[in-house]
């Protein structure tokens, strides 16, 4: 490709360029695939049902994704940023204390699931079933949580956790207390108030960090 072919500027169609469209029909790609992997799941889900759900046909689904898997890769993400900017506002917002720091990170995580089952879905259960690349996202989104537990709130790692790879350690088992108790309520359907589970975990977590 020629200099000249290369910096020519993208033609505009109602003020957009052609990768501001393509980006905005994967944006809704994504939301669409949210909404239907939250309500039916992963594996009943179709790329037939994502588009109608999008407004959009196949041809611009296979514009921005090879396969179902990598859409859901990319919905998996989605999930992440929302629930790691809750917790992560929940904690700047509480005060120093430790009890105060678990009782906030516990309550944006089991709060944002509770009030959004579809999200719980996806971040717990249809995760471990999500094609090639579940190990991956899973395995990066418990070390994306883990580093939240050890930079956001280190007051809850106990002081004798002094070094990196204890830290981390203590980190992956809070992390790991939190997500297996989380996966637990999604599948029985909530059958626990939510400030029960709460104040469960945060006794578990408190004593950790003593």
């Amino acid at each position: 490709m020629s200099e000249s072919a290369e910096l020519k500027p993208q033609r505009r169609y109602r003020g957009e360029s052609r990768s501001e469209r393509q980006a905005a029909r994967r944006a809704k790609l994504v939301e669409a695939g949210f909404r239907i992997f939250g309500t039916i799941g992963y594996r009943a889900a179709t790329v037939r049902q994502v588009c109608a759900e999008a407004g959009l046909t196949e041809r611009y689904f296979y514009e921005s994704f090879a396969r179902k898997d990598d859409l859901f890769v990319a919905v998996y993400e989605l999930v992440m940023v929302r629930i790691g900017g809750a917790m992560q506002e929940a904690i700047a917002a509480a005060d120093g204390s430790a009890e105060a720091k678990a009782r906030a990170l516990l309550g944006a995580y089991f709060g944002t699931i509770e009030r959004d089952p579809g999200l719980g879905r996806i971040l717990l259960i249809d995760v471990l079933s999500a094609g090639r690349d579940k190990d991956r996202i899973y395995r990066d989104a418990m070390a994306a949580f883990t580093d939240l537990v050890r930079n956001e709130a280190r007051v809850l790692l106990p002081r004798g956790a002094t070094s990196a790879v204890r830290e981390e350690v203590v980190a992956a088992g809070i992390v790991g207390a939190i997500v297996h108790v989380a996966m637990r309520w999604v599948i029985s359907n909530f059958d626990r108030p939510r400030n029960e589970v709460i104040e469960g975990l945060l006794s578990l977590l408190l004593a950790a960090s003593r």
